[in-house]
C-alpha cells in the first residue's frame, strides 16, 4: 500500500507517510506521531484508492503551518487548509520622525529690466570727392569753374541757375565767435524741412541736437581751416535717423581771399 498507512486507520496521509511511531485513539480517527521534534494529534482528512493520494492535507494545529511533500500527495499551487489559521504578526509601528525643520526660501528678487541701449552717435568719415552723387558733382565741378585759378570762389560767385537741382539742398554757413558755432545765412528747401524749423537766421547749435550740432560745426570749421573741399558720409544724423547721407563741403572766400564762409550740400531726400 501507498505511503505505508493502513486503510482503516483514516490518519493524516502527511503524518502517517513520514511513519513515525503513532498511537491511535480509542475511535481511530486521532494519531500521535512524532515529526521534527514535533508531537500532537492530527484529525484524519484524506482519502485513497490504495496507489494514489487524491486528496490530503493537515487538519492539526500542530502540523497545519508545515507543507507537505508532493511525493505524499501535496500540490503546490493548493494552499494548506489550517484548523486554526495563525494570527498575523503584529507590524511594528514606526517611530515618529520628526518633521526636518522646513527652510525658508527668500524670494526671489524682481527681475531687472535691461537699460535701454544707448542712441547713436551722429557721426561722419571722409569720402573721396570721386564717389560723391552725380547732382553733388555738378555743384564741385561749377565751384572748381568759377574759381578761376584761385584757392577758392567767393560767394558771389556761385551762380545758382546753373546750379538748379542742387538749391533746396543747399546751405550758405557763416562762422561764429571765430569758428565755434556757425550761422545758417541761406538754407534750402529740403533741408529745412528735414530740420523741422526756419534756420534763417539762426545757429547751428540752436537748429540741431547738440551731438549733431557738434559734429557739423566741426566739419565746417576743418573745411574753413584746410581752404579745401571735403566729402563726408554721415550717419545717424536725427535728420535722416538709421540712415546716412552724403555731405559737400566747399569753402568760399571773402574779397581778400581768406576763408570766410561755407557752401554746404546736404543730399538728403526732398526737393
Amino acid at each position: 500500500m501507498t505511503h505505508a498507512f493502513a486503510k482503516d486507520s483514516r490518519a493524516c496521509a502527511a503524518c502517517v507517510s513520514w511513519g513515525g511511531d503513532r498511537a491511535l485513539s480509542d475511535d481511530n480517527t486521532l494519531v500521535h506521531v512524532d515529526r521534527y521534534s514535533a508531537e500532537g494529534e492530527c484529525r484524519t482528512a484524506t482519502s485513497q484508492d490504495y496507489r494514489k493520494v487524491t486528496r490530503s492535507y493537515h487538519t492539526c494545529p500542530t502540523w497545519a503551518p508545515l507543507p507537505m511533500l508532493k511525493k505524499h500527495g501535496g500540490r503546490p499551487e493548493r494552499q494548506p487548509v489550517f484548523a486554526g489559521r495563525p494570527a498575523p504578526a503584529p507590524k511594528p509601528v514606526p517611530e515618529a520622525v520628526a518633521a526636518a525643520p522646513v527652510r525658508a526660501v527668500p524670494a526671489a528678487a524682481p527681475a531687472v529690466p535691461p537699460p535701454p541701449p544707448a542712441p547713436p552717435v551722429c557721426r561722419s568719415e571722409p569720402l573721396d570727392l570721386d564717389q560723391i552723387p552725380q547732382i553733388a558733382s555738378l555743384l564741385y565741378v561749377h565751384w572748381r569753374r568759377v574759381r578761376r585759378g584761385r584757392p577758392m570762389p567767393e560767394a558771389r560767385d556761385i551762380d545758382t541757375a546753373q546750379i538748379r537741382e542742387c538749391v533746396p539742398r543747399l546751405c550758405l554757413m557763416e562762422p561764429l565767435r571765430g569758428g565755434e558755432d556757425f550761422l545758417y545765412r541761406a538754407c534750402g528747401r529740403a533741408v529745412q524741412r528735414r530740420i523741422g524749423q526756419r534756420a534763417v537766421p539762426r545757429a547751428v547749435s540752436d537748429c540741431h541736437p547738440a551731438e549733431a550740432a557738434e559734429r557739423f560745426n566741426a566739419d565746417l570749421r576743418a573745411c574753413l581751416e584746410t581752404g579745401e573741399p571735403r566729402g563726408l558720409l554721415v550717419r545717424d544724423d536725427p535728420m535722416l535717423p538709421g540712415a546716412r547721407f552724403v555731405e559737400l563741403l566747399l569753402p568760399l572766400s571773402d574779397e581778400d581771399g581768406r576763408p570766410a564762409r561755407v557752401l554746404a550740400f546736404r543730399h538728403v531726400p526732398g526737393g
